[in-house]
């Protein structure tokens, strides 16, 4: 006589979660409260704590170079997110239709080698490439004929340079999530979608892209917090520079935390990340909506 199998109680499901849950808010939870927290404070490490309220946001709002650090960092996103979840899609579908043969694999690897690397790595290629007196990028751009500015040292282009930078790093790890999601697509709706006539484009936009769409929300939320807490590259090939035109928010926080050692300040631009990081997460779950995991 088969056995009906014990039906878990919501004691035991609590056991199961509470490690998870005592080391999620002891290194995630906590820190964001404790951040908000120092925030309140004029802590600055050299004289005493004095709670200030919303004071440091005040100063923030009034500081220019608070402004022009988040005018940087919207600038960098809006470059980067869509370079690099589109070019992760791009190499995903080129790999994916691909697999078949000899040299797939060698490609697929070859794409996601340079998420292999540190950023301090990936800092110092770009840097020596786009050097305005022998970077490879600009000798080579020129050999062709065509203008290449000295995009670290020019305002205009470092942003932009950046991003580059940044798209030619991660997205490598983005093609490995939809070249997985694609895998997961039957092949009988290819078939019957090319039986009734369906182009290669309709295909992907009546097919592929709504299957792809669990995949889509996972790589943009992960690339948003890439993108609004990009420092590392930025502090290794530019320092912010030149002038202030790539100083960005993480940076402008590593600075007033870490040299002028202020720390409530600098908290505070940590909460005013958390919060649009979290505004921008909670939008891309409302665009691509929460039953695409179905």
């Amino acid at each position: 006589m088969l056995r009906h199998p014990r039906l878990v109680s919501t004691a035991e499901i609590a056991l199961f979660l509470l490690p998870f849950a005592a080391f999620w808010i002891l290194f995630r939870l906590g820190p964001v409260l404790y951040g908000f927290y120092i925030s309140l404070f004029r802590w600055d490490l050299l004289g005493e704590v004095t709670f200030i309220g919303l004071g440091n946001y005040a100063t923030l709002a009034r500081d220019p170079r608070f402004w022009n650090a988040l005018r940087n960092t919207l600038g960098f996103a809006a470059l980067a997110i869509p370079l690099i979840v589109g070019i992760g899609l791009l190499l995903a579908l080129f790999v994916f239709g691909v697999r078949h043969s000899r040299a797939g694999r060698w490609l697929e690897a070859g794409f996601f080698f340079p998420y292999l690397l540190t950023v301090s790595v990936v800092g110092l290629i770009w840097r020596w490439m786009m050097d305005p007196d022998f970077g490879v990028l600009l000798i080579v751009l020129r050999s062709l004929g065509l203008g290449a500015p000295p995009f670290l040292n020019e305002p205009r282009w470092v942003i932009p340079a950046l991003a580059l930078t940044t798209a030619w790093w991660l997205a490598g790890y983005r093609m490995v999530l939809f070249r997985a999601a694609l895998e997961d697509i039957p092949d009988e709706l290819y078939e019957a979608a090319r039986l009734d006539g369906a182009s290669g484009a309709r295909i992907f936009l009546s097919i592929v892209l709504p299957l792809l769409r669990p995949a889509v929300l996972f790589a943009l939320v992960l690339t948003t917090i890439s993108g609004f807490i990009v420092f590392g590259q930025v502090l290794i090939m530019t320092a912010g520079g030149p002038g202030r035109a790539s100083e960005v928010l993480a940076l402008y926080l590593y600075r007033y935390g870490f040299e002028f050692l202020q720390m409530g300040q600098a908290a505070a631009v940590g909460v005013v990340l958390f919060v649009i990081i979290l505004g921008l997460t909670l939008l891309s779950f409302r665009w691509l909506g929460y039953e695409s995991h179905l």
